[in-house]
């Protein structure tokens, strides 16, 4: 109860500052940022952030705020990604967790894009899948692990399956709603120039709603990395960034557990970028929004 008071208190502490910094600002809504601007203010965070990490982990173990079983310092940080790399495969288990994210990824989206686009374009489609739909919105994700591991054994395949269920659960609700916001109007105009019902799916439902359909692609695959950790951690592979934090949980190695976690959120962040130029090459006249 008595931690419970404290985030309840840190939460409205958080929220008032906050709120207290927009007002006095003056922070006009919906305002246009420099793309210079935008990056300065990250950079700002980053170094603020960094500069608090040091304050909590200076000095020896007895004097810090913070014991470094709970947070080590940014050099003990620094230092354990040799050993990660020299010992344990650091580049080789990311490329694997790469592999494994991209492969059930890839299958999520090969099933839940055109069947999205179909729920919400035909009733009779949305009506037959109306379970699956339910299912995919209430059964919490954590309870296909030990399903899968049944399912797909304990090797690769349960891991790429458990990718496949958790992408597909998060992207088939959004590609749904984007077929669904498709103005009425284009299709009206379709029909009054004769396109058939296929040409309305091919021609206009989908070319209208694909680039946000890229927009969520492109964050659903975020979430498949916020679920790698989880499809490795259960049965540890021979290389996997999840492994790694688990063989480190398990050696009280808290430094290696946050090197793997910075290197999660560089390859997440690379990852990103590349989705953001690829969608402004595939669709220029957004470019600028």
């Amino acid at each position: 109860m008595i931690q419970f008071l404290r985030f309840l208190i840190f939460a409205l502490v958080f929220v008032g500052l906050l709120t207290a910094v927009v007002r006095l600002t003056k922070i006009h809504v919906r305002s246009e940022l420099r793309y210079t601007k935008a990056m300065g203010l990250t950079a700002l965070f980053v170094g603020v952030l960094f500069v608090l990490w040091w304050f909590l982990t200076r000095g020896e173990a007895s004097e810090r705020v913070v014991q470094s079983l709970i947070l080590p310092s940014p050099m003990e940080v620094l230092k354990a990604f040799a050993p990660l790399h020299l010992e344990q495969g650091l580049v080789r288990s990311a490329f694997y967790s790469w592999l494994r994210v991209t492969a059930g990824f890839s299958l999520a989206a090969l099933v839940a894009v055109p069947l999205g686009v179909y729920l919400a374009t035909f009733p009779v489609v949305a009506a037959f899948f109306r379970p699956l739909s339910l299912a995919g919105s209430y059964v919490p994700i954590v309870v296909f692990i030990p399903l899968s591991m049944t399912w797909f054994g304990t090797g690769e395949a349960q891991k790429i399956g458990f990718l496949f269920i958790g992408c597909f659960v998060a992207l088939l609700p959004l590609v749904i709603k984007d077929i669904a916001d498709v103005p009425a109007a284009f299709l009206d105009v379709a029909v009054t120039k004769g396109a058939s019902q296929w040409q309305l799916v091919r021609h206009v439902l989908f070319p209208v709603a694909k680039a946000n359909i890229w927009d969520h692609l492109r964050g659903v695959y975020g979430v498949g990395w916020g679920w790698i950790i989880m499809a490795e951690i259960v049965v540890l592979p021979e290389y996997g960034l999840g492994g790694l934090i688990g063989v480190s949980e398990r050696r009280s190695h808290t430094e290696a557990i946050y090197a793997v976690i910075i290197v999660i959120v560089l390859i997440a962040i690379a990852c990103d970028q590349l989705w953001r130029l690829g969608g402004q090459l595939l669709f220029p006249y957004r470019k600028e929004e």
